[in-house]
């Protein structure tokens, strides 16, 4: 009862001392989700830098969370997906790789690091059926079709392939880097 009856005081007290008025503002505080989304991203690299993968992963689950469908969170997805395949998940890499190239499908390292945890779960056979047919209505479908291949060893098929996507679709931004990985590739060999 003695705590109560200070409590009561406290409050009458606060409220003789600090009136509100009918004209008074409550203070607003706005939430900026996307630069929260970066300072988790972030947070994030720093954790996986350090290898501390579980908060890694928590942290870029935050900051998809909070910015889930803007091309900068793709970065954020991929992120995630590298946590996953250090772990040992490419299953979970595989679908928000999938979710990042969706956001951004210009970003060449995706489609590669997507083709590594095909490699993982042993499936590069499956998917290069899958991606063979896709690439009829999808001319992106293309360059998995090229990368499998490659990861598969036949790296002379996956380069043609990789070349026939940029002969056949030069305008777009990721051309670029599909050439200079062609370059690359065929400047290792002789």
């Amino acid at each position: 009862m003695k705590k109560f009856v200070q409590k009561f005081i406290l409050i009458v007290f606060v409220m003789l001392v600090f009136p509100l008025s009918s004209n008074a503002k409550m203070e607003q505080f706005h939430v900026n989700a996307q630069r929260n989304a970066v300072d988790h991203n972030n947070r994030g690299v720093i954790y996986m830098q350090d290898r501390y993968y579980a908060a890694a992963i928590k942290e870029f689950q935050l900051a998809v969370l909070l910015d889930p469908d803007t091309q900068a969170s793709s970065v954020y997805y991929a992120n995630l997906a590298n946590c996953y395949m250090k772990i040992g998940y490419p299953a979970l890499a595989q679908d928000t790789l999938q979710r990042a190239i969706k956001l951004n499908p210009m970003n060449l390292s995706y489609y590669e690091d997507l083709t590594i945890a095909f490699k993982k779960q042993k499936i590069l056979g499956q998917k290069l059926k899958y991606y063979r047919k896709d690439s009829a209505k999808n001319p992106l479908s293309q360059i998995m079709v090229g990368f499998i291949l490659i990861e598969m060893g036949r790296d002379e098929e996956g380069i043609s392939k990789l070349q026939e996507f940029v002969y056949t679709e030069p305008d777009l931004i990721i051309s670029t880097g599909v050439q200079k990985y062609i370059d690359s590739r065929t400047n290792i060999k002789f």
